[in-house]
């Protein structure tokens, strides 16, 4: 049984890609500047080999369907999660027609925009963002929220995280989406944080949530707007305890998740 590889590149890496695989690609331009190409393999365990060597040289790449049986769930897997009607988060090797396309490569660290947490609050920001703000997306994982802030109009983001590896990817991502200068990605603790926030940001489980409640209201301006998600119905009421200073709106719902979003109380 052969094995597949998928690569994305740019027009500088092509090359790049091609002498470590050893071999020529034929290049398909899915957009400006995204280039992919599929190497068919001597077997699935090949693949995953050359995955993990593509990936460590910096290219984003992954083993493709072996065989049309699995092809329908592969492309399931990776397709683009729609945001907000003109936009599309996306992996570097899937095509996108949208107005704004968010390429996201998550690699080890955590977020791909496709699980309804993160989804509620991408949508939040696609609709709520105006222009110019600055946005703290707390616990960024892969960065999705801090870029995807910085593509919809945002002036700058800053994602903080303890996971070094969803650092790294995050890094890697602004840069791929060509906004590294409007972003930084840190591992200092929201009390280092220094500053305010039009927007503040957090996809993280509710206890953790609760704890950083006094922290998440000191790092938000006073116009503006934080958003909480990872939160089941049963933990809304709770949750809203824990923040006496925000008047939250209606809870956004999708599935089994909840996501809170809120401005300070006018005092």
């Amino acid at each position: 049984m052969t094995g597949l590889v998928v690569v994305a590149a740019d027009a500088l890496s092509r090359e790049d890609v091609e002498v470590l695989l050893g071999m020529a690609g034929e290049w398909k331009l899915l957009r400006p500047g995204r280039w992919v190409a599929s190497y068919e393999v001597d077997g699935e365990d090949v693949a995953r080999k050359l995955v993990v060597e593509l990936r460590n040289a910096g290219h984003p790449a992954v083993a493709g369907p072996p065989d049309e049986a699995r092809a329908i769930a592969w492309n399931k897997l990776n397709r683009p999660t729609p945001i907000g009607g003109r936009a599309e988060v996306c992996f570097p090797w899937i095509g996108s027609n949208a107005e704004i396309v968010i390429e996201i490569d998550p690699g080890v660290g955590f977020g791909t925009g496709g699980h309804p947490s993160t989804r509620l609050l991408l949508e939040e920001l696609a609709s709520a963002i105006k222009g110019n703000e600055s946005v703290l997306d707390v616990g960024c994982g892969s960065g999705v929220l801090a870029i995807a802030s910085v593509c919809f109009g945002a002036e700058c983001a800053m994602g903080i995280d303890i996971n070094a590896a969803g650092l790294v990817a995050a890094k890697t991502n602004a840069c791929r989406n060509q906004i590294a200068d409007q972003t930084e990605f840190s591992s200092m603790s929201l009390t280092e944080i220094s500053g305010t926030y039009d927007v503040v940001v957090a996809n993280i489980h509710d206890d953790v949530l609760r704890e950083m409640a006094e922290d998440l209201v000191a790092r938000l301006a006073p116009n503006g707007w934080l958003g909480l998600s990872g939160v089941s119905p049963a933990q809304l009421s709770r949750l809203r305890g824990a923040f006496p200073q925000i008047t939250f709106g209606e809870p956004r719902k999708m599935g089994d998740w909840n996501a809170l979003i809120g401005r300070r109380q006018i005092e």
